[in-house]
């Protein structure tokens, strides 16, 4: 039997670039993936996904690309050793197991709206729902009060972006995030727990250095960081559509 018809398995790949190739022919192995493509470079680190005809979603990691040339009637093509990932990725609505997870995530951000934007566009393409504080009816609260009334949310993402400048006496001012950003970042830390709150980190700038085992993604130009993002929000119990985040 020719290899080309053993490869019967959608895949899509997502390079760490943020490239994406959907409706890849492959072969899925233990532990090895085969398709007959030299038109995409993959490299370490790149993920695949299978999709399954019960709707369900398999993610695997490249370890070792494995490029081989073509021999004969045997095209170009790689063997690629990779390892599963900590979870299968199923549908793309959020859910656990016997309970509904609450798909809202609150967006805590300074004066770089391109930034809330990119992120919130990102959120709605994997099917949850973005929660911004200013976009929200303010019932003549104040500012904390109007937090604490839309901070029933499932996940909190903080964007540390170079919006003000600050120092110690004495030092010379560096970038910094809005003292909001910082505040609300504690708030949400409090509120929902460290593993349910993530921060995107823009360039080279001052982050709170008294908060341990707080999860800080540099948010990348390349667009990487909405593979770290999904990934941050699988291990919080939310099931994402990878396929849908580049």
């Amino acid at each position: 039997m020719a290899l080309s018809n053993m490869l019967n398995d959608n895949l899509t790949i997502m390079k760490v670039n943020g490239d994406t190739f959907e409706n890849v022919k492959g072969s899925v192995q233990k532990n090895k993936i085969i398709i007959q493509r030299s038109d995409i470079l993959i490299e370490a680190s790149d993920q695949i996904l299978r999709k399954m005809s019960n709707g369900g979603t398999e993610e695997y990691e490249v370890v070792d690309p494995g490029f081989h040339e073509g021999i004969g009637s045997i095209k170009a093509g790689y063997q690629m050793e990779v390892k599963r990932a900590q979870k299968s990725i199923v549908g793309d609505v959020s859910e656990i197991k016997g309970s509904t997870l609450n798909n809202k995530v609150f967006i805590v951000h300074g004066h770089d709206d391109l930034a809330k934007v990119t992120l919130a566009r990102f959120l709605d393409q994997v099917g949850l729902e973005p929660i911004i504080l200013h976009e929200q009816a303010s019932s003549s609260q104040t500012i904390i009060e109007k937090i604490e009334s839309h901070s029933d949310v499932g996940y909190a993402i903080v964007l540390y972006t170079p919006c003000d400048t600050g120092a110690k006496e004495g030092n010379d001012p560096a970038p910094r995030a809005r003292q909001n950003v910082v505040f609300e970042h504690g708030y949400f830390i409090g509120k929902l727990g460290r593993s349910k709150v993530a921060a995107l980190v823009k360039g080279h700038i001052e982050t709170p250095n008294d908060i341990s085992g707080v999860v800080y993604i540099d948010l990348d130009d390349r667009g990487a960081w909405k593979m770290d993002v999904s990934k941050e929000l699988a291990q919080a119990g939310f099931s994402i559509d990878l396929s849908k985040a580049i």
